[in-house]
């Protein structure tokens, strides 16, 4: 446990990277308008969903067969749907909290919704004072059967807002390459603040300090991706870890959004779920009453 006196000098050493350290700088500056394009956009997610499948029953097994464990066996699953994000208030006082939202539209390639009926519950939704309208583009993937789903990772980049950034103190490891691009890597842990790593696990719900890296292109100081882990102890069993990895890059109008995100849960050397997002198509929409979309191509982000 960290004394009083310790906890200063992490302060101490996240304020003065903050300020002297210009790849954080604009990783601050990218976050906070990040969280200005949040309530303009509207895009398409495609989900593939692999995951460990439970016994529905007890197998008795006698003779060779007793002795021989079963190999894992898996379903998997892909959703495609309409996809933003939406603020939620508990009351006027609160600043609130960003959410990923959907409307599913094919479920294993068996159509569920119309595309352009959808896009507008959707928006009419986002607009909407009414809360219970809004939260209802919540539930969409526990309606739809996924059991280990992992959503919010493509809002990580709002960690490192600059209200935010003293809460985490950073030591830079080097410098890897994301595709073409070279990229200064940062190891980073929090210190304050109350966004936490939400783990489900069996019946308990377990809240981690964030801890992780992240990828901040060298030549213009624009963040590329973040990785988030979690590690779960449980006594005489294996680690439960999690770790989720969004992708960013611009999109054709120059908005910085998420064009995927990996996450892995595993328990030893288990596989137990594995849950791959990616997104395209974004475009911004109109804030007058009408449901209008400016202009756009409709090529993914690059």
């Amino acid at each position: 446990m960290m004394n009083t006196g310790m906890i200063s000098a992490v302060f101490i050493t996240v304020l003065v990277i903050s300020a002297l350290d210009p790849s954080l700088q604009r990783l601050a500056e990218e976050a906070d308008v990040f969280t200005r394009t949040l309530d303009k956009v509207i895009g398409e997610e495609t989900i593939r969903q692999k995951s460990l499948k439970r016994p529905a029953w007890f197998r008795f097994r006698i003779g060779e067969s007793s002795l021989r464990e079963n190999d894992p066996e898996y379903q998997e699953r892909t959703l495609d749907s309409e996809f933003a994000y939406a603020l939620f208030r508990e009351d006027e006082s609160d600043d609130g909290s960003w959410h990923e939202v959907r409307q599913v539209l094919r479920v294993d390639e068996r159509s569920i919704r119309n595309r352009e009926k959808a896009r507008k519950r959707m928006v009419l939704g986002l607009k909407s004072e009414n809360d219970l309208l809004k939260r209802s583009l919540l539930d969409e993937l526990t309606k739809r059967g996924l059991p280990q789903s992992a959503t919010d990772f493509s809002l990580c980049l709002l960690l490192f807002r600059t209200t935010n950034l003293q809460n985490f103190a950073f030591t830079p490891t080097g410098i890897q390459s994301i595709g073409a691009d070279p990229a200064l890597v940062y190891q980073f842990t929090q210190q304050e603040g109350a966004a936490s790593f939400t783990v489900f696990h069996g019946k308990k719900v377990i809240h981690q300090p964030l801890s992780g890296e992240v990828w901040i292109r060298q030549s213009d100081g624009v963040p590329l991706k973040i990785r988030l882990t979690s590690r779960i102890e449980t006594q005489g069993k294996p680690d439960t870890v999690d770790i989720g990895e969004v992708e960013y890059a611009r999109s054709r109008q120059g908005d910085l959004l998420p064009v995927s995100v990996m996450h892995r849960r595993t328990s030893g050397e288990l596989l137990v779920a594995e849950n791959h997002f990616t997104y395209s198509n974004f475009r911004r929409f109109s804030a007058d009453s009408e449901i209008k979309f400016t202009p756009e191509d409709s090529t993914p982000p690059q």
